[in-house]
């Protein structure tokens, strides 16, 4: 499988501008983007993600049979050839959710997943979904989805070996302390559309090593699914926006090889294309 992940900095309540930038970066990498099967935009990639409250993100908030985000992601997805996954705010009657939706090759949109993990940026304005599901995609098989705080214990309250987002990749779901000896994988690939925020180190590392520390966490909260057929996609913002500062670091995760397949800093914008089948040998290991 091929998939790309664009490393974005959003700018704020810009959603023509962000569209621009997107399409600006998949050009440079256009040669780079043929036989593709998935790209990856971070949440709520295109209007930025730091809101005070409701009435300052609701202009930006869509009906997923007909809103901006889901038609360039139609058009983009029919022109590249491949699925698209993408973070936008949706609404429904008087609801808005932190949202991703997934768009295939043929312009259909074959899922929407709500944020269920709300982080306290979300929550002034948006409801959380009704937990975590993985969904057969045609091309791409057994799928599942997160949107950032997903892939934490929820509230930063619940036990870390709870695994919330990572036992739901089994049927049934794990629970808390169970090992899957008698269980199937619902899903082989994890879309991860995230906002990312850096985090404050106590002494001054590299970008290098602060990009390995994230990708470990990332890979450590998908724990109970090591070793097995299961890989990350993960594009995340970078930037800073209202005094936040973005992680970057987007990545491609070989759960079953412990391989790093790919990654970005967590500085700069960029489009990371990875192909899933090249040797583990040629990657770092987690």
């Amino acid at each position: 499988m091929r998939i790309a992940c664009v490393q974005l900095d959003s700018q704020l309540g810009q959603f023509e501008t962000n569209v621009a930038n997107v399409d600006r970066l998949l050009r440079r990498r256009r040669d780079q983007l043929a036989d593709l099967d998935l790209l990856v935009l971070p949440e709520l990639a295109f209007i930025g993600y730091c809101y005070r409250d409701r009435a300052e993100i609701e202009p930006f908030a869509e009906r997923r049979q007909d809103g901006p985000t889901i038609e360039w992601m139609r058009h983009t997805a029919i022109r590249l050839d491949c699925s698209v996954a993408c973070g936008f705010v949706e609404k429904d009657g008087l609801l808005l959710h932190n949202a991703m939706a997934v768009v295939h090759r043929s312009g259909e949109l074959v899922h929407v997943h709500r944020k269920h993990f709300l982080f306290h940026m979300d929550e002034p304005w948006a409801t959380a979904g009704p937990g975590f599901a993985s969904r057969v995609l045609p091309d791409l098989g057994p799928t599942s989805f997160a949107i950032c705080m997903d892939l934490n214990p929820k509230g930063f309250v619940a036990p870390f070996e709870a695994y919330e987002f990572a036992s739901s990749l089994y049927d049934p779901p794990l629970q808390e302390g169970e090992k899957p000896t008698t269980h199937r994988l619902s899903a082989n690939l994890v879309i991860a559309s995230n906002a990312w925020l850096r985090s404050a180190a106590e002494e001054p590392i590299s970008d290098e090593e602060r990009s390995l520390s994230l990708m470990n966490y990332w890979a450590t909260r998908l724990l109970p699914v090591i070793d097995r057929n299961v890989i990350l996609a993960l594009a995340n913002r970078t930037g800073i926006e209202r005094g936040t500062t973005f992680a970057g670091t987007s990545c491609v995760i070989d759960m079953g090889r412990r391989q790093i397949l790919g990654n970005l800093g967590p500085t700069g914008e960029d489009v990371l294309v990875v192909d899933t089948n090249t040797q583990p040998e040629d990657f770092e290991a987690l």
